[in-house]
């Protein structure tokens, strides 16, 4: 069998067509631009504002301090010299207030002319003597003899002004007043101080003052 070979057919191809050129546009050139010429204007006066002046608050006085018066002092007397008066007694130094009528004539003195009894059970003594301004005895005086333990009865002078209270044989201090009839004191308080290592008497004299 014959073989058919297929014939192409060349197709025309088309001229390409060729490019024209366009002329360009020349740009216009533009108009100068108007330079703005300055004005001048003539400066303006310029008033600065006058400061006004703030009166400033007047302060007000201060009160015066108040002035301490002193009071002079009236002038103190000279006192006229004296002569020398005579030392007083032992009795006429001791203060003595309107209610006293005794008072001690010195302190309580140990009497050693008494010995001690043997018996430490034995009572010890506290004696003495009453006398008015003149040294004699006063009978019937009521004194009474204490201490913050123990209190002893009231006891009245003897013939003579003698007193006596028996007391414990104990190292103490004891306490003689003066009373009245009404049991109010009319003496001071004259303490006893009662050692039984150095006697078992002592002894405390009173003298009436008015």
């Amino acid at each position: 069998m014959p073989t058919v070979t297929s014939t192409s057919t060349p197709v025309p191809v088309p001229d390409t067509p060729t490019p024209t050129q366009t002329p360009s546009s020349t740009p216009s050139p533009l108009p100068p631009t108007p330079t703005e010429t300055p004005t001048f204007i003539p400066p303006t006066e310029t008033h600065s504002p006058t400061p006004t002046l703030t009166a400033s608050p007047t302060p007000s006085p201060l009160a015066p301090a108040p002035t301490k018066t002193v009071t002079p002092m009236p002038p103190v007397a000279t006192p006229a010299p004296t002569s020398t008066p005579l030392p007083k007694t032992e009795s006429e130094n001791q203060t003595t207030p309107a209610q006293y009528h005794y008072v001690p004539i010195g302190t309580a003195q140990p009497d050693l002319s008494q010995p001690c009894p043997g018996c430490p059970r034995a009572p010890g003594y506290i004696v003495g003597r009453v006398v008015d301004k003149e040294g004699n005895g006063v009978v019937g005086v009521r004194l009474v003899c204490y201490n913050d333990w123990h209190r002893y009865p009231v006891v009245g002078t003897k013939g003579g002004g003698e007193y006596d209270f028996p007391i414990l044989q104990a190292e103490a201090t004891w306490y003689v007043v003066v009373l009245d009839g009404k049991d109010q004191p009319i003496s001071p308080e004259a303490p006893v101080y009662f050692n039984p290592l150095e006697a078992c008497w002592y002894r405390l004299d009173w003298q009436g003052i008015n």
